[in-house]
């Protein structure tokens, strides 16, 4: 899968993941391959991430949109 984190000053994550682990708004959530197509709200907390080592990267919030094993993610900050 391919994992995209965006902020206002640009990419801050491009890579090839195994897996993700996000802070959904009624808790956190994981993505794996063929996941299904989803948009969500994200609160503040972790984003894991795991190619294939464990990744962690903290966020103030966004939203995620995951469709054919894209998982883009727009930060608030």
């Amino acid at each position: 899968m391919q994992l995209e984190v965006l902020s206002i000053k640009g990419v801050v994550v491009s890579c090839e993941v195994n897996s993700v682990i996000l802070p959904g708004l009624q808790g956190s959530f994981g993505v794996w391959p063929g996941h299904t197509p989803l948009v969500s709200v994200l609160k503040d907390g972790k984003l894991l991430y795991f190619n294939p080592d464990e990744n962690e990267l903290a966020i103030e919030g966004g939203y995620v949109k995951i469709q054919d094993d894209y998982i883009s993610v727009c930060l608030n900050g």
